[in-house]
């Protein structure tokens, strides 16, 4: 038996979603068709509101309600250490670690396989932000995959000559995981056990 046309969009919208497989885009169908109206009037909400009052920091390239955001504009924050990462995500991650720094969030990594090189990333912001303001070290915090080391590598070349102290943050993350995956606890001792690059 074929299904409403509606019902197989909304299927094949689901499925568009990262990790989200055709079963479970199904699944996902059925349960709002199935669930009070407001579960999906609330759900269309929420997605409008964020696509609405989210936007990226011009300073660091995180996401948040105001820019610059609420990291870039706390002067508590430890302005000489800078946590660069690949995906705002990450920043999540590390604040709920307690890392008290500042960052910069590359909006991705290098990756041949999908195209994407070191122009594609926030590289240039990243040298205008150095220019300005060299923080004394620099903790590439890439995740620790096969492209997250290669743009943390290309990250050091890059950056090198600015003098900061270069460190990659420690291997209490294994190898494979992302940042978002692991605990507070782990993130917090892979920052305190960074090393030097260079």
């Amino acid at each position: 038996m074929s299904r409403p046309k509606s019902v197989e969009r909304l299927i094949e919208n689901f499925a568009r979603l990262p990790g989200v497989g055709p079963k479970t885009s199904e699944r996902l169908t059925y349960f709002l068709l199935r669930s009070d109206p407001n579960v999906a009037r609330s759900l269309v909400e929420a997605i409008e509101t964020a696509r609405a009052s989210t936007r990226v920091c011009s300073q660091c390239f995180n996401l948040d309600e105001s820019d610059p955001c609420t990291v870039c504009s706390d002067a508590s924050r430890d302005r000489g250490l800078m946590l660069v990462v690949e995906d705002p995500r990450d920043v999540s991650a590390f604040e709920e670690s307690g890392f008290r720094g500042i960052y910069h969030v590359l909006q991705g990594r290098v990756s041949s396989l999908e195209g994407i090189g070191l122009g594609d990333l926030t590289l240039s912001a990243l040298h205008r932000r150095l220019a300005a303001e060299v923080p004394r070290e620099i903790v590439l915090a890439t995740n620790p995959d096969l492209e997250g080391e290669g743009t943390a590598q290309l990250l050091l070349e890059q950056l090198a000559s600015y003098g900061a102290s270069i460190t990659r943050i420690a291997r209490g993350i294994p190898a494979g995981a992302t940042i978002t995956q692991v605990s507070k606890s782990i993130l917090a001792d892979a920052i305190d056990g960074r090393r030097p690059l260079a």
